[in-house]
Order: C-alpha cells, then structure tokens, then sequence
C-alpha cells in the first residue's frame, strides 16, 4: 500500500524536487529576497541580515551557518548568493540544480521504480530438489509439574491480595456476630497514651515525660 501511495503522490508532483522539499525551498527563497549581498571575490559572498551576516562560497558550495553543509539545500544565504550573481549576468543555471540529488523528483521516483508482485499459492510452488528433509526439533517435557493457571501481571496479583485480604476480615466479623459473643478489637490499631503513636504503648514508650 505504502508504494501505490507514493505513486500516487508521484504522478501528480510538479516541479525538479520532491513536493516536500519544495514547500521548503519556496520558504528559503522568500527569506532570501530579504537578505542584502556583497560580493568578495568571484566565488565568495558576504550575506548580512538584521543580526548577524555569513560568508557563502559558491564553488565549494558552503556556508559558515552550515545548513548548506549539513542539509545539501543550500541555505538563504546561499540563495540570496546566487540572486546577486544573476544580477551581476553571472549564469548560475536553474537554482534547483544547487540542490542536493538526494532531493530531486527522479531520486524519488528511482527509489520506488520497483516493483512487489504477488506470491502464487502452494500448488504452483516449485518442488525442491534440495536431498534434505526438514524435521521439527525434538520436543521434550520441561522439569517440573506444569502449571494449570496462567501466570497474572503485578497489578493482578495485589487485587487479588487484597480482595482475599478483606473478604477473610468480613467472614471473620461475621463469625463473631453468628456466635453471639463480644466483639474484639481484631484489626484495630492502639495508639499510645503518652505520644499519641502507633506500634507501641505508654509502657514502651520512649517519648520524653511532659510535665
């Protein structure tokens, strides 16, 4: 699906780059028509904005903001380079052609030019002449006694703890209330008469004595 997607894409591009990296390039060139120019020597510019200025080289095809060395598409100074040089008659060519390959509408094309074709099914497959015959690997019981229930994720195994946990607490009261006897303080936490803590009484408390 993915290669029928991007034919369709294909067919209806327009222009020497991928629709992606035209979107791009029309934004670095509408940067660059802002930018002003000086030229150095025949291959070397000085670009200056408002905060700051490059120097582009045209024929090693960089610039020291690096975009054009790291991208392959040359930069707003780079482009605004070349707008100079078309006004000085200096030929440049088309200004796609300064970009990398790698962004081209060919390269693209190129790279899903092949084709999957579908797979016939096991009746027309080729018999093998391969003398080898393929055998499963030999299966053998693993120690121990196998298990009946499926092993349950940590979440589940405190739910469940917890659910036996109370419903062990609610049989417990019930228990006490069906045989008629006084209820005990089972499950309830003293606290200290000294300190007022939990976890021990006034007799081993270790609180100092107000007085």
């Amino acid at each position: 699906m993915r290669i029928v997607t991007v034919k369709k894409m294909q067919a209806t591009a327009r222009g020497p780059l991928t629709p992606q990296a035209t979107k791009a390039w029309d934004e670095i060139q509408t940067k660059a028509s802002k930018l002003s120019v000086m030229m150095v020597d025949d291959v070397t510019y000085q670009v200056k904005s408002l905060r700051s200025q490059c120097v582009v080289n045209v024929g090693d095809r960089t610039c020291t903001c690096r975009r054009w060395d790291l991208t392959g598409m040359p930069c707003k100074h780079a482009v605004a380079a070349l707008y100079n040089m078309i006004e000085n008659n200096m030929y440049v060519g088309p200004l796609e052609k300064w970009v990398d390959e790698a962004y081209w509408l060919d390269t693209w094309k190129k790279v899903y030019n092949h084709q999957i074709r579908p797979i016939p099914g096991p009746d027309m497959w080729t018999p093998s002449n391969c003398p080898t015959i393929l055998t499963p690997p030999k299966h053998h019981t693993q120690v121990g006694r196998p298990k009946k229930s499926r092993k349950k994720a940590l979440g589940e195994k405190k739910k469940l703890a917890a659910s036996k946990n109370r419903k062990r607490k609610i049989e417990e009261v019930q228990e006490v209330f069906s045989a008629g006897v006084r209820l005990t303080r089972l499950g309830h936490e003293k606290s200290c008469g000294r300190c007022g803590g939990y976890g021990h009484n006034i007799r081993t408390c270790r609180a100092p004595i107000q007085r």
